[in-house]
């Protein structure tokens, strides 16, 4: 994990209200993985005072990106940043994504900001061989990202008025997929809690892995503060989404 200062590359609208932001990388070792993290800090401004976290939608030898929805005053403030100007990057912060053994072919669902750690993952696993399909719901179309990162997924798109694509919910449309999902398959998801669960209850019925990155709301993002915990079988019931995930596979939370 590194702090340090980085000078935006782009900072561009996507859709609806979708930003894609991208970020020169530091010198030495910066290696984030599929699931992973990072919060920001604008500096010399002490609006918001805490740190926001953001997945990781893309990095290579160079720049980095995320995916954010504009929701407050941060992310309003970071909306408003142009290329050349300086943000402060900690990170790659959490546990990633995983190719369980003998897998040899993944579903990956995103439902709305979920997008960024799944589109990721599925540029990840393309570069490795490994077969996917990427699934993205949203309300409408207006919600469906324009952006090069997210075509060239050749993703399935699914909205819940028809809209645009298939119409109904991931869990719709993996149903009508599902005589082709078998043993060698491996479920990812990122989402609303519902999406998740729904996807956890696919996956318990079909008998194959699935991990879900949650969506936490996170004050410190480095595991002291508590205030990100989420419900997991055993130990003491509890575990930090920050520290201890956002990754976890499905069977050990509580739903």
């Amino acid at each position: 994990m590194k702090q340090f200062l980085s000078e935006i590359i782009s900072n561009n609208k996507i859709n609806e209200n979708f930003f894609e932001l991208s970020f020169g990388k530091p010198a030495g070792p910066f290696d984030p993985f599929p699931g992973q993290f990072l919060t920001v800090r604008i500096p010399e401004s002490n609006r918001p005072l805490l740190r926001r976290p953001f997945a990781f939608s893309n990095a290579n030898d160079r720049t980095c990106s995320i995916i954010y929805q504009v929701r407050g005053d941060a992310t309003k403030a970071l909306s408003s940043m142009k290329p050349g100007n300086l943000i402060d990057i900690l990170g790659p912060i959490g546990k990633s994504f995983t190719i369980p053994a003998g897998k040899r072919k993944a579903i990956l669902a995103a439902g709305g900001i979920g997008l960024g750690p799944i589109l990721f993952l599925s540029s990840y696993l393309n570069e490795k061989g490994f077969g996917s399909t990427l699934i993205f719901g949203c309300k409408n179309e207006k919600y469906v990202p324009e952006c090069d990162s997210f075509k060239k997924e050749n993703p399935v798109i699914c909205t819940d008025d028809g809209s645009r694509g298939f119409k109904g919910t991931i869990r719709d449309y993996i149903e009508t997929i599902k005589d082709v999902i078998d043993e060698f398959t491996v479920l990812y998801c990122c989402g609303p809690h519902p999406m998740l669960k729904s996807c956890q209850m696919f996956a318990s019925e079909r008998k194959i892995p699935c991990q879900v990155s949650v969506e936490q709301i996170m004050a410190c993002g480095v595991g002291a503060c508590m205030g990100c915990v989420v419900k997991v079988k055993g130990g003491t019931g509890y575990a930090r989404a920050c520290k201890d995930g956002p990754v976890f596979d499905s069977e050990e939370l509580v739903w």
